[in-house]
């Protein structure tokens, strides 16, 4: 984790310092390494989210993009049961950014959880996922709307669009670069993505303002609309 809390203020891990977590008010110790990003660990025992991955520095950059106060959220349910967001607006939207391998139940169970989410996925992280990517995208003629290229392509045709590309929320992959790759839409087997500056993500985001989806038409996607959250 990046906070801990001490003397109910949240801080970052430095060499030596102690705090609480501000999911369980356990006591945390600073890990302050060369080889892992300095974060805060539970003392004597595993993470209070089961949920919760070990963070890499693409996940500080984009944690970064936003105010620290809707970093690392926790939140429950009507159980109690406790997840921490990595991000969550005042809006009620949370955004989780997934760089490690996760299954699809997991995924489930985490997007009916926070209920308004969207999802951004490390696609660097394998070898293979850009190639893929690339390739589909060089087989299908984008539709220009409102100046933005949007590509109507199948599930099927990468193993991202089969991992990610049911579920029914706004998901971003990001490539790297300053664009995100955005899936908004769903129909039948049609998949629609489209190239989103990160920078102009974060801002509708902070803002609260509405993201660009693909809007359907009849009988087929005929523009691009914004969808509030």
């Amino acid at each position: 984790m990046r906070f801990a809390l001490s003397n109910h203020e949240r801080i970052e891990a430095t060499p030596g310092a102690l705090g609480i977590c501000p999911g369980c008010s356990a006591e945390m110790l600073a890990r302050c390494g060369t080889k892992k990003v300095w974060h805060w660990a539970h003392k004597g025992q595993r993470h209070c989210d089961p949920w919760w991955e070990n963070e890499t520095e693409w996940h500080r950059g984009w944690k970064a993009r936003f105010p620290t106060e809707w970093q690392e959220v926790p939140a429950r349910d009507t159980t109690g049961e406790l997840h921490i967001a990595d991000i969550k607006t005042p809006f009620g939207l949370v955004i989780e950014f997934q760089h490690s391998a996760i299954k699809p139940d997991e995924v489930v169970k985490r997007t009916n959880f926070h209920g308004q989410i969207i999802w951004i996925i490390d696609a660097d992280r394998r070898a293979t996922d850009r190639a893929q990517y690339e390739r589909m995208l060089s087989e299908n003629r984008p539709q220009r709307f409102d100046a933005v290229d949007i590509y109507t392509v199948y599930s099927e045709e990468t193993r991202l669009l089969k991992e990610w590309g049911s579920l029914g929320r706004i998901v971003g992959f990001d490539f790297g670069g300053d664009n995100l790759c955005l899936l908004t839409a769903v129909q039948g087997r049609s998949r629609y993505l489209f190239d989103f500056p990160k920078a102009e993500f974060a801002r509708l985001v902070i803002e609260g303002k509405p993201l660009p989806v693909v809007q359907f038409g009849k009988p087929a996607t005929q523009g691009y609309r914004r969808r509030r959250f």
